[in-house]
């Protein structure tokens, strides 16, 4: 898949974040200097963005094909053996070595989640990722059981 698709894709799913933020550039008199009605065109720092995704828009990337590694967070009882398809174990408390092995180039697409909105283990494993220099992390926070709650497939780890 091209970078240009791969760029819409993810400028679709993260632009709202983005837009929703003011404007972090101030004149003298601490007045913003974004137009009004326009986007801000200060430049942000991606790691610093805390990027979800919903269950639609997650499939929509899986059925589109996109390149991308998901990463299931879930690890010891609360690993039930079930994945998003595509879907790979690891734990944020992996190696670097391991990291580097499943999570593919840090320029890459990559989506983390775990068992449910509750869970915390998708955010460490994304905040994890994005100190170790991914750039394109989406964090998925309805987990394993909205995923399934939402009629998506399942598939049993490989």
């Amino acid at each position: 898949m091209n970078t240009a698709k791969i760029s819409f894709l993810l400028a679709a799913v993260i632009a709202p974040t983005y837009f929703a933020q003011e404007c972090a550039l101030k004149d003298a008199k601490g007045k913003s200097v974004c137009a009004v009605g326009q986007a801000c065109k200060a430049p942000v720092t991606v790691a610093a963005v805390e990027a979800t995704i919903t269950t639609d828009a997650l499939g929509a990337l899986i059925r589109s094909g996109v390149k991308m590694t998901i990463l299931d967070a879930r690890t010891g009882k609360y690993d039930d053996g079930r994945r998003i398809p595509g879907g790979t174990s690891l734990a944020a408390s992996a190696d670097d070595t391991t990291i580097a092995a499943t999570a593919g180039a840090k320029s890459g697409l990559v989506v983390t989640y775990c068992s449910n909105l509750k869970c915390p283990a998708s955010k460490a494993l994304a905040a994890r990722l994005r100190k170790l220099g991914y750039t394109n992390v989406l964090e998925y926070p309805d987990g394993i059981a909205g995923w399934a709650r939402a009629g998506k497939t399942v598939v049993a780890a490989k």
